[in-house]
């Protein structure tokens, strides 16, 4: 393990003529009770932006995901839409909590801070704990692990196992341990089941395990077999499902909706715009890294570092974080820096980790009140972002769905079975109603008829959707038919949004 001393003669940050009221958070710094601090930020964390996130978003509901996770959830698979890591946190976590929003971002805000315990793990395997600490909260500061992760979806799926894959990398690099190798490769597949951005993280890995002075001791010994070995076997039930499943049905949804044919020009344009939107999410830890005045060495110890591990690091952040732009200008697909969530997570060894560069306590004090009182700035202005959800009325990343769930279990006495509608109020009836399906095609239609006799069929048009409201009109005629109108109007802190009218017609199944 590599560890670097602070010398306060060289930091930004000195413990000399700090202001008074940062002495407690220094010496809690200096008290030697690490694991203690790390555990009381993380709580922290957690209570704050779940805080946040449920204050924030209560005029609204989940994001689409949640009804997608819900649908896949109802039945184990290796292989949906994506791979199958989203369903299976899903059907792990609600078998224990309850549908609800605030669970669900339980959820998210869990793993990003499971994810940020890993980082600070692997930053403490690589300097002391003061860097170490730093580190944590400059990664606080990263809006993709507080703002931007409010629930559980594809990309937050993987954050755990994308972190722990680097971590137990690192220390296979290092002491081509059996254990830590196994779990690299499995981690990294493990993250792979979350999202294919993970193809990313392999191809990191992929060029560290062939760079650096070690590299020939690293491939002499068992490590790198050990970690492929693993990473296949925990890949490989998901392989089988994707060749079994005439090339996989996550491969058509990545050709339709993810893939583009924008020009050359278009493309780079994007991949440019991305670029600078990670270097946007990471003002924070470059901000922290400005006030400690690295000098002209320590810099170029950062861009190229002098220790092999700290190379390692480098690459295996550099690599994931740069190349999707490059294969964007390839094969142009709808790139967006929010997909670089989980490439962070080695930033604070890259930015903090030369020997040049000293942190003290006070430095780390401060960056952890830095962190604190930007999250606690969020949590304030929680009511105003929930006001402007408010007043912005339907979303059609987040439809309207618990009022017209609850609506349907009244107007049929029991739970709905199959659905059909304005996706803006019916997108997200399976997360609210477990069990609900969505009805394709046309509800009239012979095709469809058998199954909705069966199951029953639910049908919510919102008043201003007319063609909704002719198919609604056709089912209505039948026999048995129940029908009702529905006005929601959410309120919060004594403010009303706009009034969402619409009418449902519920047709018991038998």
């Amino acid at each position: 393990m590599t560890v670097t001393q602070p010398n306060p003669t060289e930091a930004g940050l000195s413990t000399r003529g700090g202001p008074r009221w940062l002495e407690p958070a220094r010496r809690a710094v200096e008290s030697g009770r690490e694991g203690r601090i790390v555990a009381a930020v993380l709580a922290a964390f957690v209570i704050v932006w779940l805080a946040f996130h449920t204050v924030s978003l209560w005029p609204v509901d989940l994001r689409n995901d949640a009804a997608e996770a819900a649908l896949w959830a109802q039945h184990f698979a290796f292989g949906y839409k994506h791979p199958p890591m989203t369903a299976w946190l899903f059907m792990a976590w609600f078998a224990v909590f309850p549908r609800a929003d605030w669970a669900m971002h339980l959820n998210a805000v869990l793993l990003s801070a499971i994810t940020l315990l890993l980082a600070w793990r692997t930053a403490r395997d690589q300097f002391d704990k003061n860097k170490a600490l730093l580190g944590l909260a400059a990664l606080i500061l990263i809006p993709l692990y507080t703002f931007k992760t409010a629930e559980l979806n594809a990309s937050t799926a993987m954050l755990p196992f994308w972190a722990a894959a680097l971590l137990f990398y690192l220390r296979a690099r290092r002491g081509h341990g059996t254990v830590d190798s196994l779990l690299a490769g499995a981690c990294a597949s493990a993250s792979m089941l979350g999202k294919y951005w993970t193809v990313y993280l392999l191809a990191g890995m992929a060029v560290a395990a062939f760079a650096g002075p070690g590299t020939r001791r690293f491939w002499g010994s068992r490590a790198p077999y050990l970690m492929a070995a693993a990473a296949i076997v925990v890949i490989a039930p998901h392989l089988y499902w994707y060749a079994t499943h005439a090339g996989g049905a996550d491969y058509a949804f990545l050709r339709q909706s993810v893939m583009t044919t924008d020009s050359f020009g278009t493309a780079l344009e994007r991949s440019i715009r991305y670029l600078l939107g990670t270097i946007a999410y990471a003002a924070g830890p470059l901000v922290l890294l400005a006030l400690l005045r690295p000098s002209k060495a320590a810099l170029a110890d950062t861009l190229w570092p002098a220790e092999e591990e700290r190379r390692q690091a480098l690459i295996l952040f550099a690599v994931p974080l740069v190349l999707p732009a490059l294969v964007n200008l390839v094969s142009p697909y709808r790139l967006t820096a929010d997909w670089s969530l989980p490439n962070w997570t080695l930033l604070p060894i890259v930015l903090y980790g030369s020997r040049k560069l000293a942190v003290d306590a006070y430095a780390a004090a401060v960056a952890g009140l830095l962190a604190l009182a930007v999250s606690l700035g969020f949590l304030a202005a929680s009511p105003i972002i929930a006001a402007a959800h408010l007043r912005a009325g339907l979303d059609s990343n987040r439809p309207t769905s618990q009022e017209l769930a609850r609506a349907a279990r009244t107007l049929t006495g029991k739970p709905v079975a199959l659905y059909w509608g304005s996706p803006d109020v019916t997108g997200n009836l399976p997360f609210y109603v477990p069990g609900a399906d969505p009805l394709m095609g046309d509800p009239i239609s012979a095709r469809n008829r058998a199954d909705v006799i069966r199951r029953g069929l639910l049908i919510a048009c919102l008043d201003a959707d007319a063609a909704c409201r002719k198919t609604q009109s056709a089912v209505a005629a039948q026999p048995g038919v129940k029908a009702a109108g529905l006005t929601v109007t959410r309120t919060f802190l004594g403010l009303s949004g706009p009034p969402v009218a619409m009418h449902i017609t519920a047709l018991p199944g038998r």
